[in-house]
C-alpha cells in the first residue's frame, strides 16, 4: 500500500541524517529522502483527488479528497523547504551562525515534523490524529528554539505551552465525541474513534454533547490554527524558526490543524441536522482573527513577523469562508491551496534576505530588489500572489467569498473587506521601501554585498510561483473546479 510506504519512508528520512557527520553530506542525503517522500505523496494523493474515491488501509489510515489534498501539499512544501534548507544552512555554517552538529539535528527534527503532519491527515482514528498533532508541537518546539537565543527560547516556550494547552482542550472534544458515539448505540467500542465509522453514524449522536465537542475542538485545535485570541504563539514561533521551517509552519501545519477542526464540524453538523451552529462559530472566530491580524500587520517592524501575521489573516479568512456554505467552502479550499504555496514561497525568500542582511527588521533592510536580484524579484511576485493580484488563485477565493456572503452576512463581509484594505495598506507601506528603497533607516549590522548566485532556493520559489499561476489558470478554465468541489463537498 502506498500509504504505508509514505509513512515508512517518512520515518526513515528521520534516520538518514544519523549516517553522516559532514553538513554537505547530511543536506544531500536529506534532499534525496525528501524527494522520495514527495514522489510517494503524489502517488497517494493525486489518484484520490482525480476521483478514485477514498483509500483506506485496515482501521489505521483513511485518505479522502481533503486528506489527499493535504498529503500533496505537505509533500510538495516539505520537498521545496528541504531543498532550500541546503544553501540556507550551509551559508549559516560557513558564517558561524550554526554549529555543524546542529545540521544533523535540524534534518532529523524536520523529517519527524513532516511525519507527524502526514500521520495527522491520513489517520482514520481520531485518537491517533490527536497524538500526531501533538507530535508536531514537540518536533517543532526544538526547531523554533534552533538558534538558542533568548528570543528563540522564549518563543519556543510560549509555543509549547499554548499549543499543548490547546491540544489538551482538543482532547476533551475527542472524549465528548467518543462518548456521544458510544451512547448512540450504533457504534461499538472497538470502532468508536474511527473517522470512517463516526461519519456514517453521526446523525444518531447527542446534539448537545456534539455542540460541546465542537466548541472544545474549535478552541483547542484552533489554537494551533492561529485563531484569535489564541494566536499569540504564532508570530513569535514563525519569526524565530529557521526560514524553511517557517515555510512549513505557515504553509502546511496550520492547514493540518484546520483539518482536525473540520473533522469535528462534519460530525457536529450531522448530529444537529444542520450547519448553522458550527457556521456561526466559524464566522465569529474567522472575522475576529482577520481584524486582529489587520491591526498588527499595519504596525509591523519585522518582515518575518509580517508574514506570520499574514498567515493568521489567511487562516481567519479560510475559517470565515468555511462558515458561508457550499460556495464559501469552495473559496476556502482555493484559499488553502493558494496560501500554502504563496506563503511558503515567501518564507523561503525571507531566508535568503536574512542570510544577506543579518536582520529581520525593516529598518535595517532596503533595496532588496538590487542587492538580491533573484530573491527580490521572486519575493515581489510572491507578495502580489499573497495580496490576491491576478493571476493569483487568492483573487478567485476572495471573490467567491464575497459573492457567497454579501447577501446572507453583509456585516461580516463588510468587516472582512475593511480588514483587507488595512492589510493592503500595511503591506504597501512596509514592502515598497523594503524591496525598492535606496537606503535603510538604521545602519546594517554587517556590510551588505550586492548580487547573488542562482541556487536551489530560487528554483523552489519559481516552482511555487508556477504552481500558483497554473492553479489560477486551471480554476479560471474550469479544469480544477471538479477537484475543488470534490474537496469542498465534504464540509457542505
Amino acid at each position: 500500500m502506498m500509504i504505508n510506504a509514505l509513512i515508512f519512508v517518512s520515518f526513515l528520512a528521520a534516520l538518514v541524517p544519523f549516517s553522516f557527520t559532514r553538513p554537505e553530506h547530511t543536506t544531500r542525503a536529506a534532499s534525496i529522502a525528501s524527494t522520495v517522500v514527495f514522489a510517494l505523496s503524489l502517488l497517494v494523493g493525486v489518484p484520490v483527488l482525480l476521483g478514485a474515491g477514498p483509500v483506506a488501509w485496515g482501521s489505521v489510515w483513511y485518505v479522502d479528497s481533503f486528506a489527499a489534498l493535504l498529503v500533496v501539499l505537505i509533500g510538495t512544501v516539505q520537498w521545496t523547504a528541504t531543498l532550500a534548507s541546503r544553501p540556507f544552512l550551509l551559508e549559516e555554517v560557513r558564517a558561524g551562525v550554526v554549529a555543524k552538529p546542529l545540521v544533523r539535528r535540524y534534518y532529523v527534527l524536520l523529517a519527524l515534523f513532516v511525519l507527524a503532519m502526514l500521520v495527522t491527515v491520513v489517520s482514520d482514528n481520531l485518537g491517533l490524529m490527536w497524538v500526531a498533532l501533538e507530535a508536531t508541537t514537540l518536533a517543532t518546539t526544538f526547531l523554533v528554539a534552533f538558534y538558542a537565543r533568548s528570543s528563540s527560547l522564549e518563543a519556543a516556550w510560549k509555543y509549547l505551552i499554548l499549543c499543548s494547552t490547546g491540544i489538551a482542550l482538543g482532547f476533551i472534544g475527542l472524549l465528548l465525541a467518543s462518548a456521544a458515539a458510544s451512547q448512540s448505540g450504533v457504534i461499538s467500542a472497538l470502532t468508536g474513534l474511527r473517522w470512517s465509522t463516526l461519519s456514517l453514524g453521526a446523525a444518531a449522536f447527542s446534539p448537545s454533547m456534539m455542540r460541546f465537542a465542537f466548541v472544545f475542538a474549535l478552541v483547542g485545535f484552533g489554537t494551533k490554527v492561529g485563531l484569535a485570541p489564541m494566536h499569540t504563539w504564532l508570530p513569535d514561533a514563525h519569526s524565530s524558526a529557521p526560514a524553511p521551517i517557517s515555510a512549513l509552519l505557515s504553509g502546511v501545519l496550520l492547514n493540518a490543524a484546520l483539518f482536525a477542526v473540520l473533522r469535528y464540524k462534519v460530525l457536529t453538523d450531522a448530529a444537529l441536522g444542520s450547519s448553522g451552529f458550527t457556521d456561526g462559530l466559524l464566522l465569529a472566530f474567522g472575522t475576529l482573527t482577520l481584524v486582529v491580524a489587520a491591526a498588527f500587520i499595519l504596525t509591523q517592524t519585522d518582515y518575518k513577523r509580517l508574514l506570520a501575521y499574514s498567515s493568521m489573516e489567511h487562516m481567519g479568512f479560510m475559517v470565515l469562508a468555511f462558515g458561508l456554505g457550499p460556495v464559501g467552502a469552495v473559496a476556502a479550499v482555493v484559499e488553502l491551496i493558494g496560501h500554502a504555496l504563496a506563503k511558503s514561497m515567501l518564507f523561503l525568500g525571507a531566508g535568503n534576505i536574512l542570510v544577506r542582511f543579518h536582520s529581520t527588521k525593516f529598518a535595517r533592510v532596503a533595496d532588496v530588489r538590487r542587492v538580491l536580484p533573484f530573491t527580490g524579484a521572486l519575493f515581489f511576485a510572491g507578495i502580489l500572489m499573497l495580496l490576491a493580484v491576478p493571476p493569483s488563485p487568492l483573487f478567485v477565493s476572495e471573490y467567491l467569498t464575497i459573492a457567497a456572503g454579501i447577501g446572507t452576512h453583509p456585516f461580516v463581509i463588510a468587516v472582512a473587506l475593511l480588514a483587507f484594505v488595512v492589510i493592503l495598506a500595511g503591506f504597501i507601506r512596509l514592502i515598497v521601501p523594503f524591496l525598492f528603497g535606496s537606503e535603510s533607516a538604521e545602519q546594517p549590522e554587517h556590510p551588505v554585498v550586492r548580487g547573488e548566485a542562482w541556487n536551489i532556493s530560487h528554483a523552489a520559489m519559481v516552482l511555487h510561483l508556477v504552481l500558483l499561476v497554473g492553479f489560477f489558470g486551471l480554476i479560471i478554465s474550469g479544469a480544477a473546479l471538479p477537484l475543488v468541489e470534490r474537496v469542498a463537498a465534504l464540509f457542505s
